[in-house]
């Protein structure tokens, strides 16, 4: 496939994120997209260059940098996430004690700092709001993997 007279070509998916940052910055490849944490080093020191954020909100690591929204199409985001989860059936006691406490450490000046370091925002909120976030995502996901015939292998 060509593209503006550089030819591109479709790539198998790296084994991490590291192997590919290293091709990345050896000129073997034109793009990625990457985590923050793992790339913001090296457009801190000018080695990479940010291009877009994938949130709908600009990043605190990385503030002048647009958003995908932004920049070029109204409504992109792709966001990475992380959540602490139980085994199905875990009493909602425990469940309400679990979220009682995430929400207190992640309301403390200390883990707010830990994790905008690593490029996160922290969202508290009830388990019920992650598991709509969930099945929010796992439709739309399921939905292009279907309408584009991916396949898993």
């Amino acid at each position: 496939m060509e593209r503006g007279g550089a030819a591109w070509r479709l790539q198998k998916p790296y084994k991490g994120t590291g192997p590919a940052i290293t091709d990345l910055l050896g000129g073997h490849i034109a793009m990625m997209f990457a985590p923050i944490p793992a790339a913001h080093g090296n457009v801190s020191a000018g080695q990479l260059r940010a291009l877009g954020v994938t949130s709908l909100k600009r990043s605190s690591l990385l503030p002048d940098v647009p958003t995908v929204a932004e920049a070029a199409l109204p409504g992109f985001e792709v966001a990475q996430r992380s959540a602490l989860l139980a085994p199905a059936g875990t009493p909602r006691a425990v469940i309400e004690r679990l979220n009682k406490e995430l929400n207190a450490l992640l309301a403390t000046d200390e883990v707010r700092k830990r994790l905008s370091l690593e490029g996160g925002e922290p969202i508290p909120g009830p388990p019920e709001a992650y598991a709509a976030d969930i099945e929010r995502e796992e439709a739309r996901w399921s939905k292009l993997v279907t309408t584009i015939g991916l396949k898993g292998e």
